[in-house]
């Protein structure tokens, strides 16, 4: 009599076209739900697992580039190529995800996390038929160009092999450098530089990802043709600049951006004086010394605080006249030869479907109003407003409170809305606005307007998020509202189901799947349980802060 388990291995091997099935035992004849299977890819073997549970495979850890330590640091990845000789010998486990970048832990910046060597991309498929052809999802995480990895699975910000089986979808995460180690831009570094230039090493990581995907991805299933780059707030703002690079040219085919920066115009001369403070932080004069530096040296010589405030923990509140956080990405003169803008109405972007999204609330990240417990919520609220926005003028402010009465949900709900348009959705139509008139392909917006049923403290985080929070989204797409709200209930349901939906249409024909839902500017979606077409969002309030000169105080990074 055949046992369940061999049962199971045979029809893995049936079905998936497999190399290799072990199926292990826990003792009571029953799998203990994975099996080690092993794919070449183009610089060697690497050994990842089928999951019996999630009816997927995951391959993690898979190096990309050589380490970027000692005379790597500051310069761009160099790949693992057989022409480059630097290929690994022998077997990769790649049933463990590999080293986070070094960073703050985001929970508590005092605390650092990671390393250096961090180079490591993930893999997940519903099938290794090479014969398949499934289109591919390559996510970029978040976390301001400072914190996060393509590791965050645990917290339900990231793919997975149930994420892959459930759509038929091939994934695709990265781990690529942040912070210094990622975007530091030093006219002593472009000295021996390959590149002439200094900075931009996140993008580059990024890009050398995709060159990646196109070489090997026919490997798990995929058809290189069908690529998708997909990444959330500073994941969205890297492909702002990826569809702006000359690197990227065939490297994907359609783009979705999800509450991304849309300000990145910075020039290296500028970001060479804005650096200055890390350079005397770190004590050094030369290219060597910064070589020499420790990985916790670069991390404490950073001006989290000073210009050009590398922490930028204003850009969750109203903007102060005057007060700007310093740019990460920058025009460079290599992975950007021109700010975005420029590059798409000169022709020179890629010109690919793209959608591009916002959440209504996307400042729902913290108490934004200073309680002053003499005072009314309302009195609060618009005592706030006039000090911030009256930096500008008491006619801004008093506009402001105007179109935004603290009377309509609560002064909490007001603030956030506010907040969340100022700083991004508004700039965001403009970024919307300017695509679809440079572009041939067809160029649509979304605002994602659900609220979960209960507060829930997304990204790992100890603060309580109400309303349509920054990433709900994305929460929606992974399926994760269980790491939000548990149980998930209905609504939670409904909304994941009508979101997928919209974006798989989009994935696999270019177009949403509600017909109403026309490229901008015809209309904007607002998705919710189910998504309603309407011409515009928040049309007088954005005419507003766009005419009054507030695209410069937009999220940056």
């Amino acid at each position: 009599m055949v046992g369940i388990s061999t049962i199971t291995c045979f029809f893995v091997f049936l079905l998936k076209d497999i190399g290799e099935c072990f199926i292990l035992f826990d003792g009571s004849g029953n799998g203990n739900a994975n099996a080690s299977v092993s794919v070449d890819v183009s610089c060697g073997r690497i050994t990842g697992q089928w999951s019996y549970k999630d009816h997927g495979y995951s391959f993690l850890g898979i190096p990309y580039a050589e380490p970027p330590v000692g005379r790597l640091r500051w310069r761009p990845p160099v790949a693992l190529a057989v022409s480059n000789g630097n290929c690994w010998s022998g077997e990769i486990d790649a049933r463990v995800p590999g080293n986070v970048c070094f960073q703050p832990d985001n929970r508590n910046i005092s605390q650092l996390v990671g390393d250096e060597d961090c180079l490591y991309l993930n893999v997940w498929t519903p099938s290794l038929d090479v014969n398949a052809s499934f289109p591919v999802m390559v996510w970029i995480h978040g976390g301001y160009l400072l914190y996060g990895s393509g590791n965050d699975a645990d917290i339900g910000y990231a793919p997975s092999a149930r994420l892959a089986h459930d759509l038929n979808v091939v994934f695709v995460s990265m781990n690529y450098r942040l912070n210094a180690f990622g975007f530091m831009a030093l006219e002593l570094l472009v000295t021996g530089s390959p590149t002439g230039t200094s900075g931009n090493y996140g993008l580059m990581d990024q890009i050398e990802v995709l060159k990646w995907v196109k070489i090997n991805v026919r490997k798990f299933g995929c058809d290189p043709n069908q690529v998708t780059v997909f990444g959330q707030s500073s994941g969205g703002t890297s492909i702002f600049a990826l569809q702006a690079s000359p690197l990227t040219e065939n490297l994907f085919h359609k783009a979705w951006l999800q509450s991304a920066s849309p300000v990145m115009n910075k020039t290296a001369a500028q970001a060479f004086k804005d650096n200055e403070p890390f350079l005397k932080n770190t004590g050094c004069s030369d290219v060597d010394c910064l070589y020499n530096l420790t990985q916790v040296d670069v991390l404490r010589s950073i001006p989290w605080n000073e210009y050009p405030y590398w922490l930028m923990d204003d850009l969750l509140s109203l903007p102060t006249a005057g007060l700007f956080d310093g740019a990460l990405p920058i025009v460079d003169g290599y992975v950007l030869k021109e700010a975005p803008f420029e590059a798409w109405v000169h022709g020179h972007g890629r010109d690919v479907p793209t959608i591009i999204g916002s959440t209504a609330q996307e400042a729902n990240e913290e108490q934004h109003i200073p309680e002053n417990r003499a005072l009314t919520p309302s009195d609060n609220y618009e005592k706030y407003v006039r000090q911030t926005l009256g930096t500008f003028d008491d006619v801004i402010s008093e506009t402001a409170l105007n179109l935004y009465p603290s009377t309509v949900i609560s002064p909490d709900y007001q603030i956030n809305t506010m907040i969340s348009d100022l700083r991004t959705i508004c700039a965001t139509d403009y970024m919307t606005l300017i695509a679809s008139s440079a572009f041939t392909s067809n160029v649509y917006r979304y605002v994602a307007t659900f609220a979960t049923s209960q507060p829930s403290s997304p990204f790992g985080s100890s603060f309580k998020s109400h309303y349509a929070f920054h990433g709900v989204d994305s929460f929606a797409f992974f399926g994760t509202f269980d790491k939000l709200v548990n149980p998930p209930s209905k609504t939670e349901i409904r909304f994941q189901n009508t979101f997928r939906e919209e974006i798989m249409s989009f994935v696999k024909n270019g177009r949403p799947k509600s017909s109403d839902w026309k490229p901008y500017p015809a209309s904007t979606a607002l998705v919710s349980e189910v998504t309603n077409v309407t011409s515009g969002y928040h049309t007088a309030e954005c005419n507003f802060w766009l005419r009054n000169g507030f695209f410069s105080y937009a999220w940056i990074n």
